[in-house]
């Protein structure tokens, strides 16, 4: 069966309620105070089942200009309006202000019920009609009309088929897999806990779903615990429809009209939106005015993205003083303070482009890519998205529901463009070609860079590389251009152990500072042999510090000296006075310190330091009973 919402539109006291009530036999004014006045205060619902194949869900919204809110909470996500109006008054204030909001959501059918029939001539009842048509042609709507009475039921069979056409020919909605319903009312059922309704406007939702429920400020992980279409349960309900939804795991006080149930894990709310604007009225930048998405509303700064004012659709940047749960591609309507505008209150609105833009980025710096979005260029809106992002690495993941092109639109764009601009990184992630190749000249530049200030190291430490690429890009993308420097066919860096340098780098050149001193170490510690040479010492040489502690931990890790405690020792002396000790070793287990003394004729600066040197070749055991030592299983 196919489903569909409708939603009546009209100004107030025209007989929208009591021509829902004629065509369904529902009464949708369920308030004690909408009975009383006569006028409809709140949204009503009803179904009304046209035949076996269809099934409509009709929204009854409030007429009055101070209930333009509630009218506007009501439209959206719907398939087709039913506009009505009265015969003996025709097209009023609050008819426009709703067509108005009906253009500005995305509707773009309507059905006309001229109504009251039975009070006046047929003439007057069809200019009425053709002034409903010239409103709805104004705007860009395509409509027919059908005059009716619901106190006689006449024209209502025309009516109900006025409507299956439009249904038929009204656009299909975007697809999305993502469930997405807007809370326009919360109560409590004894027995079953938090219930909330509203329009299914995207996706399916089943019995035992996962849910997460968004507001402003908070998000509350829920369960589906069960779903009623118009009264019926069900165990899975597909958009478009009404739907109420018992939500297992949330207080009745922590949810409220506003707020948006969905599956959508990308889904959140945001404070700043680009969008593209239809004003209605001049938009002037700075000017302020409330914005509706969904059931939500909240004020808007409107900043236009190139000039000071909009006198025509064009790009612009709201900026909101509440946070709103939205998506790219929405809709929203824009209601100024000037009741007494073209449409009433309505100035404007538009769809949004990009649900969570990058507050870093002035949105006249995005121009381009937003025109591209609006434009439906996913190869340029990728390539821009890339560019914008770079150098940090443009995510798969940050497509999901932000942007009025759908995501797997803009994936494919990306896998086409990593044959040219992009490189995939894989896992759904590229990065902007020029982009990478500026991170791999700056990888090289802070390598050579390590080498001049480091002349004696090996190289720079390669995660530390990595950490300065992160810091400036993110750490895919410095991956990538460490992985293209290191591996290609003629490497222009090289790693070796921990650390990387450049290719063909051999330390430091024949006549430097840094030579001299590597010399001059070097013939230090060999002449100290096993005495030993301090830091201190070298200083007291005339040494660079820098230098000298750069030396020493390259003839360390080139096994020229070896450190043992806070001295450095020549390695062939130190070498054969482990030969001696294996000597030793074999007429005796054992060792103490006044013979290690004899055998090498040091004082205990030196003894100490190469016994626990000789400990950790497992050439000596320290001995049980103090600080003598025994035979090492390497003796």
């Amino acid at each position: 069966m196919k489903h569909a919402v409708i939603g009546t539109a009209g100004h107030v006291d025209h007989g929208k309620t009591t021509l829902v009530f004629a065509l369904t036999g529902v009464k949708t004014d369920r308030l004690p105070e909408e009975q009383r006045r006569g006028i409809t205060i709140e949204l009503g619902f009803a179904p009304w089942r046209i035949d076996e194949e269809l099934l409509v869900s009709i929204i009854d919204a409030p007429g009055h200009r101070r209930l333009v809110h509630n009218m506007i909470a009501g439209a959206s996500g719907i398939d087709v309006v039913l506009l009505v109006v009265a015969a003996d008054e025709g097209v009023m204030p609050q008819t426009r202000e709703h067509v108005a909001a009906c253009k500005l959501l995305g509707v773009e059918r309507a059905v006309v019920a001229i109504t009251k029939l039975d009070r006046v001539d047929r003439d007057l009842a069809e200019l009425a009609g053709e002034e409903a048509l010239e409103l709805l042609r104004s705007r860009g709507l395509v409509g027919e009309v059908v005059c009716c009475s619901a106190r006689t039921g006449e024209g209502t069979a025309e009516l109900r088929q006025a409507v299956i056409d439009a249904v038929r020919k009204s656009r299909s909605r975007r697809e999305r897999r993502r469930a997405r319903l807007s809370i326009d009312r919360v109560f409590t059922v004894h027995g079953s806990g938090t219930v909330v309704t509203g329009t299914l406007v995207e996706g399916t939702l089943s019995v035992g779903a996962s849910v997460r429920v968004l507001g402003a400020e908070r998000e509350l992980a829920a369960s589906v615990r069960g779903l009623h279409v118009h009264g019926d349960a069900c165990e899975r309900a597909n958009a478009p429809t009404r739907l109420a939804i018992n939500l297992g795991g949330v207080a009745l006080q922590d949810v409220h009209r506003g707020m948006v149930v969905t599956d959508d894990p990308a889904a959140i709310a945001t404070r700043v939106l680009d969008v593209w604007l239809e004003p209605i009225e001049p938009m002037l930048r700075g000017a302020d005015a409330s914005i509706f998405i969904g059931t939500s509303r909240s004020t808007a700064r409107i900043q236009p993205v190139d000039g000071d004012a909009l006198l025509e659709g064009g790009l612009a940047r709201l900026r909101l003083t509440e946070p709103i749960v939205t998506l790219g591609g929405d809709r929203f309507v824009l209601r100024g303070a000037n009741v007494d505008g073209p449409a009433g209150a309505v100035s404007g609105g538009g769809v949004v482009l990009d649900a969570h833009p990058p507050r870093t980025v002035r949105a006249h710096k995005r121009q381009a890519l937003l025109s591209a979005l609006h434009e439906g260029d996913a190869l340029s809106a990728t390539r821009l998205l890339a560019a914008e992002c770079a150098p940090k690495a443009l995510r798969k993941l940050s497509f999901a529901s932000r942007f009025v092109l759908d995501g797997a639109v803009l994936t494919e764009a990306a896998s086409k463009l990593a044959k040219t601009e992009l490189k995939s990184l894989g896992d759904g992630l590229w990065v902007d070609r020029s982009s990478l190749e500026e991170l791999k000249s700056l990888a090289t530049k802070l390598v050579l860079a390590h080498h001049e200030a480091y002349p004696l190291q090996a190289g720079m430490e390669l995660q530390t590389l990595r950490a300065e690429l992160t810091r400036r890009a993110d750490e895919f993308a410095a991956a990538a251009a460490v992985g293209e420097l290191t591996s290609s066919a003629n490497p222009k860096l090289s790693v070796e152990g921990p650390r990387v340098r450049v290719t063909g780098y051999s330390g430091a050149a024949s006549g430097s500072a840094a030579a001299a001193t590597l010399l001059h170490v070097t013939e230090r510690v060999a002449r100290a042999g096993l005495d030993g040479v301090a830091e201190n010492e070298l200083t007291q040489a005339n040494l660079d510090p820098k230098l000298a502690r750069a030396a020493l931990a390259l003839l360390e890790r080139n096994g020229t000296i070896v450190h043992a405690g806070k001295l450095w020792f020549d390695a062939p002396a130190v070498a054969a006075l482990g030969n001696r000790l294996r000597e030793h070793f074999k007429t005796t287990d054992t060792l103490t310190i006044t013979e290690f003394k004899t055998l090498t004729a040091l004082t205990r600066k030196q003894t100490i330091p190469l016994l626990e040197h000789f400990d950790g070749l497992r050439l000596t055991l320290r001995s049980p009973n103090g600080s003598d030592r025994v035979r090492g299983p390497n003796a």
